[in-house]
């Protein structure tokens, strides 16, 4: 509990009673926190970071790691990073209290979910070597590249990197929608955020049932080992549906 007059900073809300192990099993990693009640609703906080700008830095990845301790046992509704308020009081009456209305609805709407992010990468010597092998104009047009100097075939150069460019998309579009095709039935709903790199397939938060994660993460393997020799995959989570909370009803279209 904060004793001393200093900021609380706000986590997420939980229900109230709800379990929490998994942050007290990572106690050693993760700042000290504690848990303010108002109501049927719980807030996650902690002292607030006080100093430098690597402070802030830390607190951020702290932000982060306590929230997925605390998903792992309860439906969380994650606060932005930043939220301070100036003690356990005021968490209680002035975010607990004046906004049940609001955080209650959230809570629900996320109890059963968690998000697992998947980012898939393509190889990218192998797709290159694939649209090579498979485009007969670019590879004409790379044999002209190697047969005249660079400032003769400057337009050479910019037609096959448009071709390669139209070709990348292409095959992302088509990999993309395959992977989401598999995923649909072991999952509620998904988004696909921007993409990260050029040579990424797809950067896609799914919400997972949470009694259903273990399914999805083995179709996941299951998919990542059929494209291994052209992708690779990355799955992140679980952690709280950042993505799926402002969505009033979670489904695929």
């Amino acid at each position: 509990m904060n004793d001393e007059k200093q900021n609380v900073w706000v986590y997420g809300v939980v229900p109230v009673g709800a379990s929490l192990q998994e942050v007290e099993r990572r106690g050693d990693r993760l700042p000290e926190v504690w848990v303010v009640e108002a109501g049927n609703l719980a807030a996650i906080v902690g002292n607030a970071p006080q100093g430098n700008g690597k402070k802030t830095r830390n607190q951020a990845l702290a932000h982060a790691r306590v929230l997925e301790a605390a998903v792992a046992d309860a439906p969380v509704v994650p606060f932005r990073f930043g939220i301070m308020v100036p003690g356990d009081q005021e968490v209680g009456t002035d975010l607990l209290e004046a906004y049940h209305d609001e955080l209650a609805p959230l809570l629900e709407r996320v109890e059963d979910g968690v998000q697992m992010t998947l980012k898939v990468y393509y190889r990218e010597d192998v797709l290159l070597r694939e649209i090579v092998d498979k485009e007969p104009e670019i590879a004409e047009l790379r044999d002209e590249m190697r047969e005249g100097p660079e400032e003769v075939t400057r337009n050479v150069r910019v037609r096959v990197g448009e071709l390669v460019s139209n070709a990348v998309e292409q095959r992302r579009q088509r990999d993309s929608a395959d992977i989401l095709e598999r995923l649909k039935p072991v999952s509620l709903a998904a988004v696909v955020d921007d993409l990260e790199k050029e040579f990424m397939v797809l950067n896609a938060p799914f919400l997972v049932q949470r009694d259903r994660r273990q399914e999805f993460e083995d179709a996941v393997e299951e998919v990542a080992q059929e494209r291994q020799e052209r992708m690779s995959f990355r799955l992140l989570g679980p952690m709280p549906a950042y993505n799926f909370i402002d969505v009033e009803e979670p489904a695929w279209a």
